[in-house]
């Protein structure tokens, strides 16, 4: 099916609304999605989708790559189910003609399937029913997603919307049954996941011999060169003597993980610490945990030249360094106020750090993955709550959709978003409503499209109402104030 998206004039659709030269007008609920959405075909996701995720069986009537459009669209509606989704979504006659759905479609369906007893078209049919989008997820074949995964992520590189060398791995649940490991670009603009795993039951994180890990990593070397990475920041499940010598020895990759606190190494460091008196640095600190601000008073200890991790030193020797090392550093913070729990762990590296201190703030980026990334990708985007259905391919097509919807928010939150860069999902679409309203105007004309008030359009069709009701803009932070 032939389609492209229409460009966004809204002076020019404005002028041809005025001489009575557009070709269609409807109203939209969600008007935060159409910027999202054309952000979304710049990035070439509806082409990849199209073009790269495969179907076991082509639908009758209803071509495949609209229903994968609707699919990509999905997730940027905040709702906690997928009916609930899917029926917003519908509700949007100005997204859904955008997306390539035809005026008779909207208005009629696209089929005779899914009649009410009176024998017409139930409302939820129109222009298709949720249980068509569910057919179309189980037929999905998943190992397609894979390729639609790798050609999103590799258009964020080729335009340079990924900047950095270091990353951090993670994991999170999804109910009892599901996990998404997910490796991301770290930077102070934004988070961005380069690649990710569905795992099912009891497979692990790292996978047997790392698998999981390397092959993520080989993924993204793959796409964006060799050089891509120099440093992966890992919590204490990705403490795995071999893995970190395969990563500084075989792929040049430096690592800083957290040890856990019964290991061999972490004692080793303690006796250590106590045994030289090495000296701690100490400094205030803020941390976010479980989404709050908590000011902490942090004490660093560096460790040179460890050389207790036998499985480490036998994978690098295998390696051909026989005299490999770790930098390590334990770590003392208690909240400031004194309400909280002191904690006190350790850290390991394969890249000696300067100073203890320059080590902890190195690992400190790896919390902007629970803060910004999988806390809002479960509370924002919903990705816990509505996981689409319970099989493999449904399961994967949510998360799939999902991870590449939250990179294009990522961008869209950049630096030509300025307003946006320090706000979620949530925020994102709080404050597009407020500048849009709850039930913008979408007006088309020629090969362009312009989001307006109810009242802009009365206005323009020189039908102004006698009394406005718009409220006058709020000034942005960044706005000078008006002369006096």
């Amino acid at each position: 099916m032939a389609w492209e998206w229409r460009r966004h004039d809204r002076s020019g659709v404005s002028d041809a609304l005025q001489r009575g030269e557009y070709e269609a007008i409807a109203t939209s609920a969600m008007g935060s999605l159409d910027e999202l959405g054309h952000l979304a075909a710049e990035l070439d996701v509806f082409a990849a989708a199209a073009e790269e995720i495969k179907v076991n069986r082509q639908r009758c009537g209803i071509p495949d790559d609209l229903l994968l459009r609707t699919l990509v669209m999905l997730p940027f509606i905040d709702a906690a189910s997928f009916p609930e989704a899917s029926t917003r979504l519908f509700g949007d006659p100005a997204l859904l003609y955008q997306l390539g759905y035809a005026p008779m479609q909207l208005q009629t369906g696209f089929n005779e399937r899914y009649r009410n007893a009176q024998g017409s078209k139930s409302p939820e049919s129109i222009p298709l029913h949720p249980a068509v989008l569910r057919e179309e997820m189980q037929r999905v074949v998943v190992a397609s997603l894979d390729t639609f995964r790798q050609r999103t992520v590799r258009t964020l590189f080729d335009r340079r919307l990924i900047r950095g060398t270091t990353y951090a791995i993670d994991g999170t649940g999804l109910g009892k049954n599901w996990r998404v490991v997910a490796l991301l670009n770290l930077t102070e603009e934004r988070n961005v996941l380069v690649s990710w795993r569905v795992l099912y039951g009891a497979q692990s994180e790292k996978g047997k011999e790392a698998t999981v890990v390397r092959s993520m990593i080989d993924e993204v070397r793959a796409i964006a060169g060799l050089q891509v990475m120099d440093l992966l920041l890992m919590d204490a499940l990705y403490a795995d003597g071999p893995l970190l010598a395969t990563l500084k020895y075989g792929y040049g990759i430096d690592a800083l993980v957290r040890i856990p606190e019964d290991r061999d190494m972490y004692i080793d460091m303690t006796q250590i610490v106590q045994r030289e008196q090495t000296r701690w640095q100490q400094h205030p600190d803020v941390r976010y945990i479980a989404g709050r601000k908590q000011m902490r008073t942090v004490s660093v200890a560096a460790v040179e030249a460890l050389t207790t991790w036998a499985s480490f030193r036998e994978k690098a020797a295998e390696l051909g360094a026989a005299d490999a090392a770790l930098w390590g550093s334990l770590i003392y913070d208690t909240p400031a106020d004194g309400e909280g729990k002191s904690e006190t762990w350790g850290l390991v590296s394969t890249r000696a750090f300067g100073s203890g201190w320059k080590g902890y703030s190195t690992w400190r980026k790896r919390w902007r993955v629970e803060n910004t990334a999988f806390r809002e990708l479960k509370e924002g985007w919903k990705l816990e709550k509505a996981r689409w259905g319970r099989t493999l391919p449904r399961v994967a097509t949510r998360v799939t959709m999902t991870c590449v919807a939250f990179n294009v928010a990522q961008v869209f939150k950049g630096p030509d978003g300025r307003r946006l860069a320090k706000c979620g999902i949530r925020q994102l679409r709080r404050i597009l409503t407020q500048e849009v309203g709850l039930a913008p105007v979408i007006v088309y004309a020629g090969d362009c499209y312009g989001i307006f008030t109810i009242e802009e359009v009365a206005t323009a069709l020189a039908k102004p109402p006698r009394q406005s009701l718009q409220r006058s803009p709020r000034p942005r932070p960044h706005d000078p104030p008006p002369l006096s």
